[in-house]
């Protein structure tokens, strides 16, 4: 499971030679299926519904997930281990966080209807941040792991 606040780095990461597993589709990406608008904050709970349902179905087939969810919140991240410690499956935190400066580069540079408002993104910047290797060992991670990024 990836943690990080908008435009933080998540979606390219999993492009990586190496990191091929299943993927389960980002929140922005569940939104835009469900009103063409990535950016529509009011949407996320939509979204992570689907996000859900995908969780159940992925892990009971034993494959390797890598959830592309921005996943700030620790509420969220705690049905995620919960459905993983009831599938008996390990379950990974990778954090992204570069500096919140470069989110909002990043940010500007996606379509409109792709962008995260400014409030947001620096809301989920600040979840991200408090959310360390440690605090998230503390919810129940089997591992968690600071990914660098660019600053």
């Amino acid at each position: 499971m990836r943690a990080a606040p908008g435009s933080g780095g998540r979606e390219q990461y999993g492009r990586q030679p190496g990191t091929q597993s299943t993927p389960a589709r980002s929140a922005p990406t569940r939104r835009s299926n469900r009103e063409d608008d990535a950016g529509d904050q009011s949407l996320t709970p939509a979204a992570v519904a689907e996000q859900n349902i995908l969780l159940e179905m992925h892990p009971s087939e034993g494959t390797t997930l890598y959830l592309a969810s921005t996943n700030v919140e620790s509420r969220v991240r705690a049905g995620i281990v919960q459905r993983a410690r009831r599938h008996g499956r390990p379950i990974v935190a990778l954090r992204f966080l570069p500096h919140l400066d470069t989110c909002r580069v990043r940010n500007r540079t996606r379509p409109a209807t792709r962008q995260v408002p400014d409030d947001i993104l620096a809301w989920q910047h600040s979840l991200a941040r408090a959310a360390t290797p440690q605090t998230l060992i503390t919810e129940g991670f089997t591992a968690a792991h600071d990914i660098a990024t660019p600053l």
